[in-house]
């Protein structure tokens, strides 16, 4: 099975001219792409000449030829209208048209007919169609058209044409059928159709009330995401594809970014492709015998008071774009596809709450992830003012900010030593009583003030702190990089704290857990000047010593003997210890993602772990 790039959503900027069609063809070749699927305004934007001849340079085939004549508004126009995209399909080469019966604009000429109307002219056009290829050797497909003033997006009305018209193919569109019934089963659709389907467009999508998106016949709405991050069992079709022998095309339905452009597409398209490639790879080791073999994922485990597994990777959402609250759907899609559902947050991070809250809401997933988010930074002055009063305001901006009703894991970002212990459990507990938090804990306190909290709650029969966040990693923190006393349980000299954490069992979320940067593989062990041109200024003044270069020194010999990264073996590191720790990382492309959750499958000897510590 070859994938093909569905490049309609990329047109947009192509009038705009932030695409051209060699940068289009270096987003194919950047991904492992050797076919695209083309609307004749595809060649209209880029210029027919520039485009063929960008596609024929770099190898690069025109899997399908999509075009749209107007059935229903206009049904005299479309003979000539599909000659002459068979007469595009001819001379770009390709032997497959997909003929949309009408556009999304004609429902007003649609809706004064009856369903058993509007098939009955969807079966003469395509009849018609499919005559008229017959010169060209050209196969008609259609898909199961998202539009619900037309008959075309149920199962049942599709398999009424296609036994209607012999020698029309179906284009199964794997996330169009929500449109006729939000709750269907593709995997029954698939069985039902499969003997007419000439070609497969994997589209993964969410349904909900959505101010945007694909109307649906109940009043919802269907909106394109990421493939892998819906609610469309795509890995389970693509299993019943190589089972069933179908060698035809899959069509990438890529929904383009409106905050990304040009050749940066490239790192959107690597998590679709990669997604169907890793199902395609899983798909064919189970045809061939292997039951044993899995998707790559991070590995999950249980934390208490949460209902769901938590993987023990942790997206930390301190990173510009979030922190400027911009629209990032495209990136936390790829961080959920790719397994991580717990996303760290905080009060602090700028408009970070505000962008993961629009995320959710657009997804309509908030079931489905772990929310942690935090109260009582340090201060624009480097001081820390943590009370009732700072708790109960931060967490109610929170629960506005996020959009939801209840945060997952409630932290303490700073101790307040002035504040006692008493003060932070009662309000906490009274915080879980009113349903506004399901489990609470703290970021840099030491475990001295942990077990001093504790004592108090369970002397008051009272809930205690059950999580905790310091900074832990191969990085030693030699300096307070922010101020307001942050922790880490890094390095010899805080064994103690690790023993008692390990003691209790309590979920240890590992914050900076790559240095910030420190262990990202992007300067060499003792390169002080090229450190400095990666890592921020919290970064050279928490982590930039001797003591870390000699770390990422023993960690760059074990990346290059066993072919892996530096940053692998630091997060590696992180998961070979007897705490229950969960790594928090940042990425911003798909396969530094995936990269870093290969990292929770690497096991480290112990004498690996003896160099890394030396």
């Amino acid at each position: 099975m070859k994938q093909s790039l569905m490049t309609f959503s990329m047109l947009a900027d192509a009038a705009t001219k932030k695409m051209d069609a060699d940068t289009l063809c270096e987003i194919c070749k950047k991904n492992g792409l050797t076919s695209v699927d083309l609307m004749p305004f595809d060649f209209k934007l880029y210029g027919q000449d520039k485009l063929t001849g960008a596609l024929k340079a770099n190898g690069i085939e025109v899997g399908c030829i999509i075009a749209t004549p107007d059935f229903y508004a206009r049904p005299k126009r479309v003979k000539d209208q599909v000659t002459e995209a068979l007469d595009l399909c001819k001379k770009v080469g390709t032997k497959m048209l997909m003929v949309v019966p009408g556009s999304a604009m004609d429902a007003k000429s649609c809706r004064k007919k009856t369903r058993q109307e509007l098939l009955d002219i969807a079966v003469q056009q395509f009849t018609d169609c499919v005559e008229l290829a017959k010169s060209y050797g050209i196969q008609i497909g259609f898909e199961n058209t998202p539009q619900p003033h037309k008959p075309l997006a149920s199962a049942e009305d599709c398999k009424y044409v296609l036994d209607h018209v012999p020698g029309l193919g179906l284009i199964f569109d794997t996330g169009n059928f929500r449109v006729a019934d939000t709750g269907c089963d593709e995997l029954a659709i698939y069985e039902m159709l499969k003997s007419y389907i000439v070609r497969v467009h994997l589209k993964d999508v969410v349904v909900g009330h959505f101010k945007s998106g694909e109307a649906c016949v109940d009043g919802q709405k269907i909106k394109a995401v990421v493939t892998g991050s819906g609610i469309i069992p795509i890995r389970e079709i693509v299993e019943r594809l190589v089972r069933d022998g179908y060698e035809g095309g899959l069509a990438v339905e890529y929904a383009s970014p409106s905050s990304v452009h040009g050749i940066d597409e490239a790192d959107v398209v690597a998590a679709y492709v990669g997604y169907i490639d890793e199902a395609i790879r899983v798909a064919e080791a189970k045809r061939n015998g292997d039951n044993e073999i899995d998707y790559l994922k991070p590995t999950y485990d249980r934390i208490d008071g949460i209902d769901i597994p938590v993987s023990k990777m942790f997206f930390g959402t301190a990173i510009g774009p979030m922190l400027m609250g911009k629209d990032v759907n495209h990136l936390l899609d790829m961080v959920y596809a790719s397994g991580i559902n717990a996303f760290d947050c905080a009060r602090g991070y700028g408009m970070a709450e505000k962008a993961l809250g629009r995320w959710m809401a657009e997804r309509n997933n908030r079931d489905k992830v772990v929310i942690l988010t935090k109260c009582g930074n340090v201060g624009m002055t480097g001081k820390v003012k943590v009370n009732r009063q700072v708790i109960e305001k931060e967490i109610a901006t929170s629960l506005k900010t996020l959009g939801i009703d209840c945060i997952d894991i409630f932290l303490l970002h700073r101790d307040d030593p002035k504040t006692p212990v008493w003060e932070f459990i009662e309000t906490l507990n009274q915080l879980k009583r009113d349903g506004k938090i399901r489990i609470f804990g703290v970021s840099n306190w030491t475990v001295d003030r942990i077990k001093e909290a504790n004592d108090y709650a369970a002397a008051h029969n009272l809930e205690g702190f059950t999580v905790t966040e310091p900074n832990y990693g191969l990085t030693e923190q030699v300096n307070d990089p922010w101020g307001g006393d942050c922790i880490s349980i890094s390095g010899k000299a805080n064994k103690e704290s690790r023993d008692y954490l390990t003691e209790k069992a309590m979920p240890v979320l590992c914050y900076s857990s790559l240095g910030r940067g420190f262990f990202s593989g992007r300067f060499r062990a003792y390169d002080y000047e090229g450190a400095k041109k990666v890592l921020d200024a919290a970064a050279q003044k928490g982590y930039l010593y001797e003591c870390n270069m000699d770390h990422l020194a023993a960690a760059e010999k074990i990346a290059e003997r066993d072919g892996i990264s530096v940053a692998q073996v630091a997060l590696a590191y992180i998961y070979h210890t007897d705490m229950k720790t969960y790594a928090i990382v940042s990425a911003s492309n798909y396969r530094r993602i995936t990269q870093n959750i290969k990292a929770c499958h690497i096991r480290l000897s112990e004498e690996d772990i003896a160099a890394l510590e030396k």
